[in-house]
């Protein structure tokens, strides 16, 4: 999620999960996730929910923080994804992301004004290639799980791109 201009982002939806290929209105849905706050690294922001772009990638625009809306909802059992650029054009809206640590506490906001209190419980850099299959972000939980996902800042920088994916999970408090 480097600053190339092209808007490329997190990889990893395959594309038997996606839409088609075709973004996905950026509307809230009822009680669908629609603010995340992460008072920790000074980050409120509202959620955008969107599918993948045409290449099958979660590609946020820039300064948008993105639900991937064929995830779970955050709170219920499986995996719900959140992504964001750590960089374009400048730094973007998930550019502190690597400053949470385990045990801080993140909320979601949804869109029926319910809450829902997560508390960090792993992080780490991994090769956006290996991503793609983790199955920590795109496989299964009998828990709910929020995973929260941008570049990694500090990772070798090659085309434009930053080689590898920093994810942040986290569970119900």
């Amino acid at each position: 999620m480097k600053p190339d201009g092209n808007g490329t982002g997190v990889n990893g939806a395959t594309r038997g999960a996606t839409d088609g290929g075709a973004a996905t209105s950026g509307k809230p849905v009822a009680g669908a996730p629609t603010r995340l706050s992460m008072p920790t690294i000074g980050f409120n922001r509202s959620l955008a929910s969107l599918g993948v772009n045409g290449r099958g990638e979660i590609s946020p625009p820039a300064g948008v923080a993105q639900w991937y809306n064929k995830s779970v909802k955050p709170g219920q059992t499986g995996i719900s994804v959140i992504a964001g650029h750590v960089m374009y054009d400048g730094p973007d809206v998930f550019y502190k992301l690597d400053k949470l640590s385990v045990g801080d506490v993140v909320t979601v906001g949804f869109g029926n004004g319910a809450q829902k209190k997560f508390k960090v419980y792993d992080e780490a850099s991994i090769d956006k290639k290996k991503l793609q299959t983790d199955a920590r972000v795109w496989g299964t939980s009998s828990k709910p799980v929020l995973a929260l996902i941008t570049c990694d800042a500090s990772s070798q920088v090659v085309g434009n791109h930053h080689v590898d994916n920093y994810v942040v999970w986290a569970s119900p408090v």
